[in-house]
Parts: structure tokens; sequence; C-alpha cells
């Protein structure tokens, strides 16, 4: 092949792998975040098919890009969450250590741009689905009866769906918007007795069944894309709840994998991804969607013999792959993370990199992605930097 023959190659080429940045053309995006999910604990990543299996996951990785050294910016939940929608650390907040507690008021500061803000301002409809962990409301509360705000909707999700802290919470009921989903009365009736031996809110509200949030939140982030405006690009925030203890995994799901029910709740997750992948390409928008798989720390490794992560390491799973340590830690087996990145037709596929990256990266990435540039520092995120030029050229 001659130059000349080359370079017209390259010149019809290359406009296909340059990101479109508005109108229609904007590419949907989705994130999902899982919840104490490990390095070592899905197939991209090493896991023993013997043990658990996750073909939605190995879908993404085969279709797209692994990274190989993702970080978190903390070991435990809030905080991580806080710098992935925020792009800055949590310390640069009120919370320098430890997470958001049942009655914390919202962590994030309305007038503080999230990736959720910036891109309804970019034309985006926005949703968030399953754990947020954040916090509600202006100051410390003593329930969720009333108008909950500020929450999700004031700092740039258009609907919210959501398990306010874990599934073992206080308050056993899912919040819609600014309220308690399928809220009665303002009675309550039980505060303080035990529910799964922890004490509970008792509001005059539908209680969680707990092998059933995973599937609830799956089909409301579905249900929502059904009903969106297909003028208008959108931006989902799926937060599973999965494989935080309790380690609760559906009927579905129970006794399908060889780790127990530790390996049955991958299970479930790996299920929820596919259900998204499937419920985007059934409707002709995998195509334009980029999806982030990814975690918000490391693997729970307790010393109980007997709890189920425990059970299933015996079966074979390593939960975090070859690196020391666990959540709560500062070693890589606390903050190391995966995080796989499917873009069809942009990212090329089957590729993996050790680029250094972390969650609080993603808004940066996707605001160049978007608008062709990354956010001000001294206006938003100002502890992200983007990896655009990585998906890229891996």
């Amino acid at each position: 092949m001659n130059l000349r023959i080359l370079t017209l190659l390259t010149l019809i080429i290359l406009p296909s792998l340059v990101w479109s940045k508005s109108g229609t053309d904007l590419p949907n995006i989705v994130i999902v975040m899982a919840d104490d999910f490990g390095l070592g604990s899905s197939e991209p990543y090493g896991a023993n098919t013997d043990v658990v299996r996750t073909p939605a996951i190995a879908r993404l990785a085969e279709e797209g890009l692994t990274f190989d050294q993702a970080y978190v910016t903390a070991s435990v939940c809030s905080p991580t969450r806080y710098a992935m929608l925020t792009g800055q650390y949590s310390w640069r907040s009120r919370l320098k250590f430890g997470v958001i507690n049942n009655n914390d008021p919202l962590l994030i500061d309305p007038d503080r741009p999230t990736i959720a803000s910036w891109l309804q301002d970019q034309g985006y409809q926005t949703g968030h689905f399953g754990k947020w962990h954040l916090g509600y409301k202006a100051e410390k509360f003593d329930n969720l009866l009333g108008e909950i705000s500020p929450g999700p909707n004031d700092v740039g999700f258009d609907y919210h769906f959501g398990v306010p802290n874990n599934m073992d919470d206080l308050h056993k009921i899912f919040v819609e918007n600014r309220q308690i989903y399928g809220l009665r009365s303002d009675k309550i009736s039980s505060y303080g007795k035990a529910f799964y031996g922890k004490p509970y809110a008792g509001y005059d509200a539908p209680q969680r069944n707990e092998i059933e949030v995973m599937e609830t939140i799956t089909e409301k982030a579905v249900n929502w894309i059904d009903k969106r405006n297909e003028e208008q690009p959108f931006f989902m925030y799926f937060a599973s709840v999965a494989v935080h203890h309790p380690i609760m995994p559906s009927d579905r799901m129970r006794g399908t994998s060889a780790g127990g029910a530790y390996g049955d709740f991958i299970h479930d997750l790996d299920y929820a991804v596919g259900q998204l992948i499937g419920a985007l390409e059934h409707r002709g928008l995998l195509e334009n969607t980029l999806f982030i798989f990814t975690s918000d720390n490391g693997g729970d490794i307790p010393s109980d013999e007997i709890r189920p992560e425990r059970q299933a390491m015996a079966a074979g799973l390593n939960l975090n792959g070859n690196t020391r340590g666990d959540k709560h830690m500062i070693y890589e087996g606390g903050i190391r993370v995966p995080f796989i990145v499917s873009w069809p037709g942009k990212v090329q596929p089957n590729q993996r990199t050790r680029a250094f990256v972390t969650t609080a990266d993603i808004f940066s990435t996707l605001s160049e992605l978007v608008t062709g540039k990354a956010p001000d520092a001294s206006v938003a995120a100002p502890d992200s930097f983007s990896f655009a030029n990585v998906l890229k050229d891996p």
C-alpha cells in the first residue's frame, strides 16, 4: 500500500473516532457502581468461573477497555461516591473520614456541580437508581417524613429511586424523588424494634424486601429508559446494592453458584448489568451508549469464617485478586477496583490498559467527551483528570 492510499484511508477512518459533541448524537451514558465488589470477583479480572460466572461484565470487557490500574478515592463507600459525582475528594467536604450515617444531611452542596447537573446543562436527562448513601435534607433529621430536600433532585438528578444508605439501614424503605416511596401516612409505629436483627424506623410505607431489591431497582431503571424523552440523551447512575452485606441473593439466583450466598449475590449483580445492556440493545440504544462498570471500594473480607464472603473464598473465589488487604484499608485490596468502559464504535473492543485512573476522573472525562473540554477546576471537579485520550489509545 503506497503512502497516498494510506493517507486517504486515514482521513476516511479518523472522523469515525472523533466523538460527537452536539445535538442528538451525544452519547447516552450509564455508570454502574457495584458495592464492595473486589478486583478479583469478575471474569475479566480472573475470577474462578468454577465458583462464579459474570457473563454480562465479561461482555463489557470483550466489547471495550479494561483498566488494570483503577482506584477509588477511599476504601469505604460514601467518600468514593461523593468524589465520583463531584470530581473532588471528600476531605474537601465535611466528611473527613467514615461514611454518612442514617440521619445525616446531604453531603453534596447543592451549589456544587455534579456529573448529573453538568450533563443536565448539556441537555441530558438524568436518573439515579439504587444505593445513595450521601445523605438527605439540609440538617440532621429524625426521620424521612415530609419533603426530602435537598437530595438527589437538587444536585442534578431528574429522577431518583433509591435505597437511602445500605440494605440494612434504619429506614427500610425506598425513596422516590422527594418522598418515601408509597408513603400512606405520617404514622411511625415500630421505631427501634428489630428487623433482621437491627432497628428500623417503621414508616407507614412498603418495607423493602431485601431479596427483591436488585430486581426492583433494575426494573425501575429499565422503565425509566422507556419513559425517556427520545429527543434527549440520558445519563444513568445505577448504584447496585450488591454485594454489600447483608448478603441477600434473589430467589432467582440462590443456589446458582458454587460460592454460596455470596457467589449467588455476585450473579445478581451481573444479571442486573445484563438486564441494562439488554434493555439498551433491544431499544437500539447500545451503539450510542458509553457504559462504565466499576465499584465503590474493594471487597469486604470479614474475620468470621462462617460469613458468606469467607465461604466463597473457601470455595476458590479470590475476592480482591492478588492484592493486599480489603475494604476499610488503604492497601490496594481496599482501593483498587474493576473499571471497564464500553462504547461500541468509539472504544476499541477487547483492550486492556495499565493507565492510572480513579473514579473521581469520570467527571472530567465525560465533560471532555461531551463538550470537548474538561471543566475549569475553579468551578467544578478540581480533583478530576480526564482519561479521554486513554479511551482513544489504550
